[in-house]
Order: structure tokens, then C-alpha cells, then sequence
């Protein structure tokens, strides 16, 4: 029922490991996810998984429910392949491989109104927006949307650090976050800016209508123009001797306190 690769020179690993690069990635309108919690959550998902490689370990240590989805895809006539550990190893991106890798197209999400954003403005560590990703979805967030220069969504550490919450709410890039921002507020949606010249996130006024937050790079923060678009500016207090917060520490804290006035 499985196929069989023993070399390295498959051609589907080959394919596989060109994925690893955002421009292949583009091009193929596809992308990889490695590791047993990914491959459940996109299965959760209903997401159309296209090719799945496992090792025989992952399958004798997933015997029951979890092989019972690899039965299902196959029925599907999805591309499952059984590959030979040092094999495995050639195409994995992780120090320790749990054995599973699968292939699925991009995300398409409609376009939509939403209350609740998160607008990334070139955060370019991939933990960081993976992690901003999971909390937002843990906080109840609608839709996280980012820049051009943000880590993309599709890179294998982002996808690693939301846990599974890239499938989870709706992840949009845009060319130009000025003018999403704009739109936002055409709309009447509330634009909350992050920076130290901002005022203090325990004196701000209580929220009523539908609000974004933005998120600005981790080293210059916001740029001066998207300062400019924000309707009000906040900051973290910092009681201690550091002088900042991590970018996606500093969103988890402000996301909480926002959505507190909606509970």
C-alpha cells in the first residue's frame, strides 16, 4: 500500500528538500510540515495533505488511531511513502526527527471583517511569529496579517513555534501594510500601535469597537509612517533593570490585556 525510498537521490525528496526555500515555496504554491503534532492538528484541519513520508519507526510507534489517518489519506490516493532512517535524515530540518513529513498546498483564506487583528510589521524572527501566531489563537484573535518582510508564515520555524495555530485562524501577507492599515480604519477599526513613546498599558481607556495591533520589528520597532497611522499608542511598563521585552512576550502581554474588555 506504502511506497518505498531508499536513496537519497529520490526525486520527491529532492522536491521535498526544495521546499525549504520561500521562493520554491512561491513558485509551487506548496510547503512541508515535519513532526507528529503538525501533521494531527493539519489532519484536525481537514487540510488536503498531498504526500506524507514516514519512517517505520514513526509507524510501529503510531500504531492505532494516528496510522488510521495515514489509512485514510491512502484511500484518498495520497502519496505515502516509508523511508529508511540515514534516508529520513537527508531531508529532515530537525537536529531529532519524530519521522513524518508532509507536503500540502498554501493556505487560502477569503478575504474577510474581522474584530480582533494582529498586524505584523517586519518581525523577522521565525519563532517570534509563530509564537505571536499561537498566542493570538490562543487569545481568541481572528486573523494575524503581515508584511511583506515578516518571517513567511510557510517557514518550517513558524510553523514549528505556532504549534499548529497557522491552521487555526487566517494568516494574510499583504504588499503594503500602510494601506491595510488605512482600510482598517475606513472601517472604523480601532489601530493600537507598540512603542516606548506610547502611553502606559495599565492607564489606557477600556475598548468598545473592533481594534488591530500592530507589532513592529524587534530591534527598530514600528516605522515612523505606521506611528503616525496608529489611533493611540501603548507601552509595557518595565519595573525591573531590562530595557525591553521580547517582540512576541510584549504581544502576549498586550493581547490579553485587549481582550479582557470583551469578556
Amino acid at each position: 500500500m506504502f511506497q518505498e525510498i531508499t536513496s537519497k537521490n529520490n526525486e520527491q525528496l529532492k522536491y521535498l528538500r526544495k521546499l525549504t526555500s520561500k521562493s520554491f515555496r512561491d513558485a509551487e504554491g506548496s510547503f512541508a510540515i515535519e513532526g507528529t503534532k503538525l501533521f494531527l492538528e493539519a489532519v484536525k484541519a481537514q487540510l488536503p495533505i498531498k504526500q506524507v513520508f514516514i519512517t517505520k519507526e514513526w509507524l510501529d510507534i503510531n500504531a492505532g488511531s494516528n496510522s488510521d489517518y495515514l489509512l485514510a489519506l491512502a484511500e484518498k490516493d495520497v502519496t505515502i511513502a516509508i523511508v529508511g532512517p540515514s534516508v529520513f535524515s537527508s531531508v529532515s530540518t530537525l537536529q531529532k526527527s519524530e519521522g513524518i513529513i508532509c507536503v500540502l498546498p498554501k493556505m487560502n483564506f477569503p478575504p474577510g471583517t474581522f474584530k480582533r487583528y494582529v498586524l505584523l510589521e517586519d518581525v523577522q524572527d521565525p519563532y517570534n511569529v509563530g509564537t505571536i501566531i499561537r498566542t493570538a489563537d490562543a487569545a481568541g484573535f481572528d486573523c494575524v496579517v503581515t508584511s511583506t518582510k515578516t518571517a513567511d508564515v510557510y517557514n518550517e520555524k513558524v510553523l514549528r513555534g505556532s504549534m499548529g495555530s497557522v491552521f487555526h485562524l487566517p494568516i494574510y501577507q499583504v504588499e503594503s501594510l500602510l494601506d491595510y492599515v488605512q482600510q482598517l480604519k475606513d472601517q472604523s477599526i480601532t489601530i493600537i500601535g507598540t512603542s516606548l513613546m506610547g502611553s502606559s498599558l495599565w492607564e489606557r481607556e477600556p475598548l468598545n469597537r473592533s481594534f488591530a495591533i500592530v507589532m513592529g520589528n524587534e530591534s527598530r520597532g514600528m516605522t515612523h509612517q505606521m506611528s503616525e497611522c496608529c489611533d493611540q499608542l501603548l507601552k509595557i511598563p518595565i519595573f525591573g533593570q531590562a530595557e525591553s521585552l521580547n517582540v512576541a512576550t510584549a504581544a502576549g502581554i498586550i493581547m490579553y490585556d485587549l481582550v479582557r474588555d470583551f469578556q
